[in-house]
């Protein structure tokens, strides 16, 4: 990982370190300070701590997809964030206030395309490095959006920003373990058979 970016995954982690520790933490949030901190301090040595940013982001993003199709209840339930894609439409009117509000549902449905793209690919291992950055702009998007529209403690709750560095840090990442990517990679260095059958005749 590039030093000026685990520098700012370090500096964004002791920002929402203090903010939990005024504020309150849920098992996410430590999972995340858990998970990103293992790998601001050990990705350089081993290179598998970047599998668990790649989860924990792709369960972020199919989880939250999941929510807003009412796969986990439905709106107002326990631990229902929107129940339905209405009321996820409804949360980008308010995230994305300084637009005008007929962008919102195209907005839901871009958001939600990204996420499933996003989700996939990380929790897959593919094209890892775009995918990662994808992802990095993606959440800072929303924690700008966030930040300018709502009360800032919305952005904190869900590690928006920290979250997007964690992405950089895994794009700027030299390996990558357990994916598709190193798969492919792999394969295309091994050699023909053919090849070596040929060499040994002499050919």
């Amino acid at each position: 990982m590039k030093l000026l970016v685990r520098t700012a995954l370090w500096a964004a982690l002791c920002v929402q370190s203090i903010w939990f520790l005024t504020h309150g933490a849920d098992l996410f949030g430590v999972s995340v300070l858990v998970v990103l901190g293992g790998f601001a301090a050990l990705a350089g040595r081993y290179p598998w701590t970047g599998v668990p940013v790649r989860i924990l982001m792709a369960a972020d993003f199919l989880l939250s997809v999941g929510d807003r199709f009412g796969v986990f209840g439905r709106p107002g339930s326990p631990n229902v964030n929107w129940g339905d894609f209405a009321h996820f439409t409804t949360y980008t009117r308010q995230v994305a206030s300084f637009l005008p509000g007929g962008l919102a549902p195209p907005l839901a449905v871009l958001a939600t395309i990204g996420e499933i793209t996003f989700g996939l690919a990380l929790l897959l291992g593919v094209q890892l490095r775009l995918t990662a950055l994808g992802a990095a702009c993606l959440l800072a998007c929303f924690g700008t959006s966030m930040t300018v529209s709502l009360p800032v403690a919305e952005q904190f709750h869900y590690c928006v920003f920290v979250l997007a560095v964690g992405m950089l840090g895994l794009a700027a990442a030299e390996r990558h373990p357990l994916s598709l990517d190193t798969v492919l990679t792999r394969t295309r260095r091994r050699p023909s058979p053919y090849l070596s059958v040929e060499r040994a005749e002499g050919r």
